[in-house]
């Protein structure tokens, strides 16, 4: 698909009403213009008692928070930053396939609106074109082990034109804008993001993962390509990757006939840093 120009203009219908009222799409609202990060102000909410289906939501962050402790730049006025609390009826174990989940979900809101298809590398990166336009922190707090709370974080760029990135991440960072021809009316994109999170969580509670996964395989970026596992001590793994399993856990056959169960740690492409 051809780049489109990108401006860093929403078409703002609807939205100063939505944060006066506090109020989208059945979720309470806490808005701020600029915070440290979404996911640490929702975690010390949740923690005070703040009601499951909050939304956390800031025009810009000072500190947001991407995966094994990366940060995430939150341009004012360019994106999507929000972190819903979730109180979710999942077993502990469970809980780390909500990454996935939430994938599903915004690769739903883009189809829905957009017609088009983007696609995942595992676990939380939304691509569109084969360049990272959103993320997924998922954090969680298990004390009370009988209802875990949960921090679902996501970061969209919405209109960053591709000259606006840091140099170092041009030729791997786009914008939903950049593929879309129409304005995008933000507030129907956080109300369409709200309404597929809650329907992919409320499947996940009630009939399990398998059908979820299924789909999440549909958008899988790195199945049968070759990719690179940097583990959290920081060793480098090459290999095939053959997917998740049942799970959720991502499979890599190395050269040497090797299939390495990924739990965690840095999953780059050969095209894609």
């Amino acid at each position: 698909m051809t780049e489109k120009i990108a401006e860093n203009v929403f078409d703002e219908t609807g939205w100063k009403e939505m944060v006066r009222a506090g109020e989208i799409a059945g979720h309470s609202l806490v808005y701020f213009q600029q915070i440290d990060s979404t996911n640490s102000r929702a975690m010390e909410m949740g923690l005070a008692g703040a009601h499951a289906g909050t939304v956390v939501f800031a025009e810009s962050q000072t500190g947001g928070k991407g995966r094994l402790g990366k940060s995430w730049d939150s341009p004012a006025g360019s994106g999507l930053y929000f972190s819903i609390i979730l109180r979710p009826a999942l077993a502990i174990g469970d809980l780390s396939k909500i990454t996935l989940a939430a994938g599903v979900a915004l690769c739903r809101m883009v189809r829905r609106l957009y017609s088009f298809s983007p696609q995942i590398k595992w676990p939380n990166d939304l691509l569109v074109a084969n360049r990272k336009c959103g993320g997924i922190l998922v954090e969680a707090d298990l004390r009370n082990q009988s209802a875990p709370l949960v921090i679902l974080g996501i970061g969209l760029n919405v209109t960053t034109p591709s000259i606006d990135f840091p140099e170092e991440l041009r030729e791997s960072a786009t914008s939903l804008q950049c593929h879309v021809d129409i304005p995008i009316r933000r507030k129907e994109l956080l109300e369409t993001v709200l309404v597929e999170t809650d329907a992919v969580i409320g499947q996940f509670e009630q009939q399990g993962f398998a059908d979820i996964l299924k789909e999440w395989k549909k958008y899988d970026a790195t199945l049968g390509r070759t990719l690179t596992w940097i583990t959290a001590d920081r060793q480098v793994v090459k290999g095939v990757s053959l997917g998740p399993d049942n799970e959720g856990k991502l499979h890599i056959k190395s050269g040497d006939g090797r299939v390495h169960e990924v739990i965690s740690g840095d999953i780059r492409l050969a095209s894609y840093p």
